[in-house]
């Protein structure tokens, strides 16, 4: 089960911390996590987004002001991630990394966040960040379980 990941660069940090806590469900080769650190220099970039995005169960979205602020993001990944949830079921799971106007943004505000957007990652302590990803990879685990993964 592909898993993308749609981040701001300035939120690389907590995509390193949510790759760590999708390593078990990975190396149970229950899922395959995808973000754009896998395009290899040389590749169409683009086409190399579009794959994924087609080929994705689940998209993790690590919601920020900068991941709102990504052109790239919001008039190219959103839409089709969208519509891949409305046409094929791909589970969409916001993460609330950072202060936002997330709760502005109708077509994303649909889907209920991991965490609260009140409560950001940023704003937590470690151990309480720590947990809410932790929540991320349950729920993944939770949607391959239901799909009839192991």
């Amino acid at each position: 089960m592909r898993v993308f990941i749609s981040y701001a660069h300035a939120d690389v940090r907590s995509l390193k911390r949510l790759h760590i806590h999708l390593k078990l469900l990975e190396r149970q080769c229950k899922i395959d996590v995808w973000d754009d650190r896998k395009i290899r220099a040389g590749s169409h970039w683009r086409n190399e987004i579009q794959d994924a995005l087609s080929n994705a169960h689940v998209a993790v979205l690590l919601i920020s002001a900068d991941f709102l602020a990504s052109d790239f993001i919001v008039n190219e990944e959103l839409p089709r991630l969208l519509n891949a949830e409305t046409k094929r079921g791909l589970t969409v799971l916001p993460v609330i990394v950072g202060v936002s106007q997330f709760c502005e943004i109708p077509s994303l505000v649909q889907y209920q966040a991991i965490n609260l957007p009140e409560k950001p990652l940023i704003g937590l302590k470690k151990s309480e960040q720590e947990t809410i990803l932790k929540n991320v990879a349950d729920r993944i685990q939770e949607i391959v379980t239901s799909a009839g993964g192991r």
